[in-house]
């Protein structure tokens, strides 16, 4: 077979990678984002009289939610909205906002593609159904962070990203 190689398009001397501390910090500040805006949409049903009795999500398609007095296709779209948020907040985040996410941002660190000049649409999306992936088997794929070269887990494997540390801004 004739395979095409790759070569990466950002060099090593010139980027610093982010730190595990700070990539969990940020995973930490972007989590509670979440669950504000969990909180923020279970009020704005609240106004509507749509009563959300218990919402659990516990993955993608896993998500227990009892709301009274609606009709069942109704509750399977919003089993699968609220099931979806971290994966539409990630995707969204990274790509508008070019590989950051509100935790990444206040601790000034950035996903970057390995291969390309700006991080696309489909690595946003790889990356972010890749945090679960990463949450499997106990968190393994977390874990490999620490022992990767590249600091990489298997999210930042899975979208082809590294998370380095943004250079500090001078002051004139």
């Amino acid at each position: 077979m004739d395979y095409n190689t790759r070569t990466e398009f950002h060099h090593a001397n010139e980027l610093m990678l982010a730190t595990i501390r700070k990539r969990f910090v940020a995973f930490l500040i972007d989590w509670i984002v979440l669950i504000i805006i969990y909180l923020c949409i279970l009020i704005l049903f609240s106004l509507f009289n749509i009563n959300i009795s218990n919402i659990n999500v516990h993955g993608i398609f896993d998500v227990e939610l009892e709301i009274e007095n609606m009709h069942s296709n109704l509750i399977a779209i919003l089993k699968i909205f609220f099931g979806l948020l971290p994966v539409l907040y990630f995707t969204a985040s990274f790509y508008f906002w070019k590989g950051q996410t509100i935790g990444k941002y206040f601790l000034r660190i950035r996903v970057l593609s390995l291969y390309h000049k700006n991080i696309g649409l489909w690595h946003c999306i790889e990356r972010s159904l890749g945090y679960f992936a990463s949450a499997l088997e106990f968190g393994f794929g977390y874990i490999q962070a620490f022992w990767n070269p590249n600091r990489m887990s298997l999210h930042d494997k899975i979208g082809e990203t590294i998370v380095v540390q943004l250079p500090v801004k001078k002051r004139k």
